[in-house]
């Protein structure tokens, strides 16, 4: 098939259109994007509630998420929550170990806690769960 001169030309425009239009998509994401890496790259950790709270979702669905994509577990004689431990090795979530004592007794308490970057990559994977529109949820 040959092109004519026109055809060649048509084609290079709508290839520049198309290549400005993705630039200025680049340009417009660029502060989300530093703000993700900003985000990963803290240090420190946040309880599972909290974290639901910054994710803009109800606590009870992020640990419903957590533990059907196995984040997190319950052992069976235990209450608490538990990381898996290849998201401990992968820097995602950890562990707070923590002394509780109520009167005489004191008991040792494990927390599950989400790391900076965890958090990052939750808010990565969540993205389509998460409402668009923000603004419209009560806070």
């Amino acid at each position: 098939m040959k092109l004519s001169r026109m055809d060649l030309i048509n084609l290079a425009m709508e290839a520049e259109e198309e290549n400005i239009r993705l630039k200025a998509k680049v340009e417009a994401d660029h502060p989300k994007v530093e703000a993700f890496h900003r985000i990963a790259c803290t240090q420190g950790s946040m309880c599972i509630t909290n974290a639901a709270k910054d994710l803009q979702m109800r606590p009870k669905d992020l640990f419903n998420w957590l533990s059907e994509r196995k984040w997190i577990y319950r052992r069976t004689e235990n209450r608490n929550w538990m990381a898996y431990q290849d998201k401990i090795q992968r820097g995602l979530l950890e562990h707070k170990v923590t002394t509780v004592s109520s009167g005489e007794f004191e008991r040792t308490v494990d927390q599950v806690r989400v790391t900076s970057k965890g958090l990052a990559i939750l808010a990565e994977q969540l993205s389509p769960v998460i409402p668009t529109n923000l603004a419209l949820l009560p806070r």
